[in-house]
């Protein structure tokens, strides 16, 4: 049962002004040192030895400063023994972000919050804020000097609220993982106003980061191409960390698997990522924030996503895989929860016998990163769509240089010869194959005869085509298009399924982060 938006109950429309009038009895208060230490690591002139003073004044912030800084996250040879040294070897912006963390959680049982969903939350958010300091390694974004307290408090809003108002908390969280299309409404319901907005005036009211501001006013948009303004990186991949960390926590929520997919062919592609280093770098936040956690008195349980008793996870391998990979990071021994480590027994022939399994696209991944050629890169992955996925028809067609025209260059399936002496479409503004090669994301399209000359299409070539449902992707160097590639099952009637789609996207992501990769290397 889906839970309702609450009805009748509307909230004043001061809810968040009464907030604030009435601190500190309905809202956490930050202590002296706390803010002292908030200004200090966003102050330039600032060293560690001034932040390590401050922090030295306070007995409970001095004990987590150097749990942390001696936790395994941090690989010290020796004991780290003073705030100063561990402020230097943590770093002002996760210190930043952890001192919030930590009187957060001294104040739960003041307000009366469950303390068991406050951990969680930060957990959430902890995965965030390491996801995104190691994205931004990923990417080798420099201005990487607020990734973690950006990304770890983007869920300000739900922090405050499981703290202060844990009622409403629990209840915009079930509507948020069952039926996510009301949260804004529900919102608006209990707050009088969205989240979001009430957590940008709680961090001015913290005097936090200006760029977290700018962030929680309104959500950051996919980019088509790799942005060149520093905060528009930092949006991407605060909102990327963010998907992901509540994606990967929460899977079995409603909608988890169509906001997975969309962010790993939204966020990869105009970032150069593929999808081994997405991998690698869950697996490493995910350790690093449940080591760092576990300083601050937040169980690794927290970390482990849900299990999934009822195999949904299956729908979207992908997401599955990297449900795996976080068990393998934090519980290699399988000692936590083994049960829930492993796939449902009925579940795994699904995957086996899947066209889309995981074996192909890792081979394909580690060969295609061997490769130092786009030539062969092309080549390589327009067979493996071929050979390794069941797409009876696969076209690799590029745009001519000085021509506004495709061509078709390699080929498999049925009519190849015929096929590719008619391949050659105009490309005209506003017509089909000018849409398509402009758009940074792989499309469905039910029949190309649906086009017809309009769209640029020869009757010529339509003639060997036909009509049948497949799928088309876009191939590009760094913000140009260079070509495409199209698939589909020829005639033979198989059904073209979610899992194909997810497949055929998720090669094209590796190939456009490959190419990515040899333009910078040459």
């Amino acid at each position: 049962m889906k839970p309702a938006v609450p009805t009748g109950h509307t909230p004043p429309a001061s809810f968040l002004e009464s907030l604030l009038a009435e601190a500190p009895d309905t809202l956490p208060i930050l202590r002296q040192s706390c803010i002292q230490v908030l200004n200090l690591t966003q102050d330039k002139h600032s060293n560690a030895s001034d932040i390590g003073e401050i922090i030295m004044r306070d007995q409970a912030m001095m004990a987590n400063v150097i749990k942390i800084a001696n936790s395994p996250a941090y690989h010290t040879r020796t004991p780290v023994k003073t705030p100063t040294y561990a402020v230097a070897l943590i770093g002002f912006d996760v210190i930043r972000a952890l001192v919030v963390s930590a009187q957060l959680i001294e104040q739960a049982d003041t307000f009366g919050a469950n303390t068991a969903n406050l951990k969680h939350l930060l957990a959430r958010a902890l995965v965030a804020g390491a996801q995104a300091q190691e994205l931004g390694k990923a990417i080798n974004y420099e201005e990487a000097g607020s990734l973690f307290t950006n990304a770890m408090l983007y869920s300000l809003g739900d922090l405050i609220l499981a703290l202060c108002r844990p009622e409403v908390a629990e209840q915009l969280e079930a509507i948020r993982r069952e039926d996510p299309a009301k949260v804004l409404k529900a919102e608006i319901t209990l707050l009088g106003r969205p989240l979001h907005v009430m957590a940008a005036a709680m961090a001015k009211h913290w005097n936090l980061p200006d760029s977290l501001v700018q962030l929680l006013e309104k959500k950051p948009v996919w980019p088509k191409s790799r942005p060149e303004a520093d905060q528009r990186i930092m949006e991407g991949i605060v909102r990327a960390a963010n998907e992901l960390s509540d994606c990967l926590l929460n899977p079995l929520a409603a909608g988890q698997g169509e906001v997975f997919q969309s962010l790993i062919e939204q966020f990869l592609p105009p970032f150069g990522l593929s999808m081994i280093q997405l991998e690698h770098t869950v697996s490493k936040a995910f350790r690093q924030a449940s080591e760092v956690a576990s300083a601050i008195n937040i169980d690794r349980q927290h970390f482990l996503p849900a299990p999934d008793t009822d195999g949904i996870l299956f729908h979207n391998q992908y997401l599955h895989r990297l449900t795996q990979t976080i068990y393998q990071a934090l519980d290699p021994e399988g000692t936590l929860s083994e049960e829930s480590a492993q796939p449902p027994p009925q579940a795994s022939p699904c995957l086996s016998h899947s066209p889309a399994s995981d074996r192909p696209l890792l081979n394909f991944t580690i060969e295609s990163m061997k490769i130092s050629e786009p030539s062969s890169l092309l080549t390589f992955a327009t067979r493996t769509l071929y050979a390794s996925y069941g797409f009876e028809r696969v076209w690799l067609a590029l745009v001519v240089p000085g021509k506004d025209k495709l061509e078709a260059k390699i080929g498999y399936g049925a009519d190849s010869e015929a096929i590719q002496a008619k391949f050659h479409c105009p490309i005209k503004k506003g017509n089909f194959w000018d849409r398509l090669i402009h758009q940074f994301q792989p499309i469905r399209f039910s029949s190309l005869i649906d086009e017809g000359a309009e769209g640029g299409i020869s009757p010529d070539f339509l003639q060997y085509w036909g009509g049948q449902p497949g799928f088309m992707g876009t191939l590009y160097i760094p913000s140009k298009p260079i070509g495409l590639i199209l698939v589909d099952r020829g005639s033979t009637g198989n059904r073209l399924t979610e899992i194909d789609f997810a497949a055929f996207s998720m090669v094209l992501s590796q190939t456009n982060a490959n190419l990515a990769r040899l333009t910078q290397h040459h």
